[in-house]
């Protein structure tokens, strides 16, 4: 009985401690280090000029527009935990032959971009860069975010309804604590996080056409949770990519899918 009852002891002491470790570093958790990336080459493109973005004096990602000629709009783009705004030059490229200009938002204490890695210091950037945009550029302005950078993009929404023309969620959660308490059953997890980031609760005031984009083989965050977004948000329309995953969407968007995307989100 006393063997039984000091196991049972530092099985809970071990419970709260990975409890706490879990709360303490659920920053570096959800914000891990991205590999390094080359840079973007800055300037003239064949159809494309690069610029870096200093909104307010500060380096805050890139700015990718067609060369001579107008922009028909704007785009933000907020990439993934564990990528930076370099990684996101190919996505730029495909929204710029359609006439846009893209803004490659980049997180504090990712690739060019000095600050530390908190969910706190990444959501102020999402919602500086959009205010930014929004006094920068008077064409229409969408928003995209992948990952952890559809959380970013829709709570950048959020009494910022009227500024933004459509959005585009690829592989999103419906809620981090929903994909959280499926991934972490034994715990606590609406305790544990600081913020429940919550993309059904940050839309639900958001009048304008949203597209959601789910793979059909996702293991990071399930379809489900795409899914669930797309039934409870009224302007929704679904894609469902077949046999693609979590990490290569972008190779199973074709022309056609772009196309149908930036229809739907120009109505």
């Amino acid at each position: 009985m006393t063997l039984f009852l000091s196991g049972l002891r530092l099985a809970l002491i071990v419970y709260v401690v990975a409890a706490v470790a879990l709360y303490v570093f659920q920053d570096q958790l959800l914000l891990p280090r991205a590999p390094n990336v080359a840079d973007i080459r800055m300037g003239r493109h064949t159809d494309y000029d690069v610029q870096p973005w200093y909104p307010r004096g500060g380096y805050a990602g890139y700015v990718i527009a067609p060369a001579g000629r107008q922009p028909i709009g704007t785009f933000l783009v907020y990439h993934g935990n564990a990528e930076s705004a370099e990684n996101k030059q190919s996505l730029a490229e495909v929204l710029v032959r359609f006439g846009y200009r893209v803004v490659l938002v980049e997180y504090p204490g990712y690739g060019r971009r000095q600050g530390r890695r908190t969910m706190k210091a990444a959501l102020a950037a999402s919602r500086s860069a959009l205010s930014d945009a929004k006094a920068q550029w008077a064409e229409s302005i969408f928003l995209v975010g992948e990952s952890l950078g559809a959380g970013m993009a829709a709570q950048s929404i959020r009494g910022e309804e009227s500024a933004v023309a459509g959005v585009l969620l690829v592989t999103p959660w419906d809620s981090l604590e929903s994909v959280a308490a499926e991934k972490l059953r034994l715990f606590p997890v609406q305790w544990i996080l600081r913020d429940p980031f919550d993309t059904v609760d940050a839309l639900k005031h958001y009048a304008g056409q949203v597209a959601v984009v789910g793979c059909e083989l996702d293991t990071l965050i399930p379809v489900w949770h795409a899914e669930r977004l797309a039934r409870l948000h009224p302007h929704v329309h679904f894609l469902l990519l077949p046999g693609a995953g979590h990490n290569d969407w972008y190779g199973s968007m074709t022309v056609e899918r772009w196309q149908q995307i930036l229809v739907w989100l120009q109505r």
